[in-house]
């Protein structure tokens, strides 16, 4: 059943990115200027060069930062035992983001690849913070509004960062609320290598978590080391994180949804659940930047309102759940 509901998933975020790539509040792009993905447009091939140029890096962006997000939140609701837990709504996005907007505010603006470092420490310690409060709060919807707090605190500093320097508001201003509409120059590579090392972990933590699913002594007994699970596990959260936020900004419950719909198509083990996390990650982000182009002729509705728009109602219908003892 995974597999029959993960091969519609995967051609499902193979018909969104091709809709990605010709709809949008351009027209004009058909099937026929496709070819320029593959040879360079003639300079007075208009449709050509927006293929290439805009929407070819904007659909890989909506497409990579989804995938990194929905993997990250399948492990941290799996590590954590709480099905609410979101890198977005646990301050994990908000850490990277913070990470990067002060590196821009310090040193100006830099090459994608200068900031991964702080993107990841920002991460990083956004994850061990959270990690900390989930140790003293047992309590799914306690630790949600622990993260709620630490999202905020972190997203006023860089509001604080973004207002002291016309600089940095300017590099910042749309990449802030979430946004593949322009991508930073050369930053799609250092987010797919760190997309891939964060995939990496979260493989090597998969069996591990799946152990501990059994319950912490049976996982002992089973010869899994607790300590090495969970820095296998919170460290693809922060990883997988940070490529998506250094791609498209903080993206909020991309993670909280993409598991969900995951559980739905049939996925079980922690690895499964993983790569149909990041199928319905990449598709809900493609969907939305989509709908964000089209649906208002002439507006072009950022990527991160209209992820928050489907992902806010699931929040509370979850929440709902909880209180009823459903989840």
């Amino acid at each position: 059943m995974a597999l029959r509901h993960g091969a519609t998933m995967l051609a499902g975020v193979g018909l969104l990115f091709l809709g990605s790539l010709l709809l949008g509040a351009r027209p004009g792009v058909g099937l026929s200027d496709l070819a320029a993905l593959i040879y360079p447009p003639d300079p007075q091939d208009a449709p050509g060069i927006v293929l290439r140029e805009m929407r070819l890096p904007r659909s890989c962006a909506a497409l990579l930062a989804g995938a990194a997000l929905g993997a990250a939140g399948a492990v941290i609701q799996t590590l954590s035992r709480n099905p609410l837990a979101d890198p977005g709504l646990l301050g994990v996005n908000a850490g990277a983001a913070f990470g990067i907007a002060l590196t821009v505010w310090l040193s100006g603006p830099l090459p994608a690849g200068q900031l991964i470092v702080p993107a990841l420490i920002g991460a990083g310690l956004a994850s061990a913070v959270i990690w900390a409060l989930g140790a003293a709060m047992r309590n799914p919807l306690t630790l949600i509004l622990g993260g709620a707090a630490l999202t905020a605190m972190l997203g006023a500093a860089l509001r604080g960062v973004m207002l002291i320097d016309n600089g940095a508001l300017d590099a910042l201003r749309y990449w802030s609320v979430g946004s593949v509409d322009a991508v930073p120059p050369g930053s799609l590579g250092p987010a797919a290598l760190l997309a891939l090392v964060g995939a990496g972990l979260a493989m090597a933590a998969a069996r591990r978590l799946d152990a501990m699913a059994l319950g912490e002594d049976v996982a002992q007994a089973l010869g899994t080391s607790l300590g090495l699970t969970r820095a296998l596990a919170l460290g693809a959260t922060a990883v997988l994180s940070a490529a998506a936020v250094l791609v498209a900004g903080p993206l909020a419950f991309v993670g909280l949804v993409a598991p969900h719909v995951a559980r739905m198509a049939g996925a079980s083990g922690t690895g499964t659940l993983c790569v149909l996390s990041a199928a319905g990650g990449g598709a809900l982000v493609l969907l939305a930047d989509i709908a964000g182009r089209i649906i208002l002729p002439g507006l072009v509705i950022e990527a991160g309102l209209g992820v928050t728009l489907i992902g806010g109602p699931v929040l509370i219908w979850l929440v709902r759940r909880h209180a009823a003892g459903d989840i």
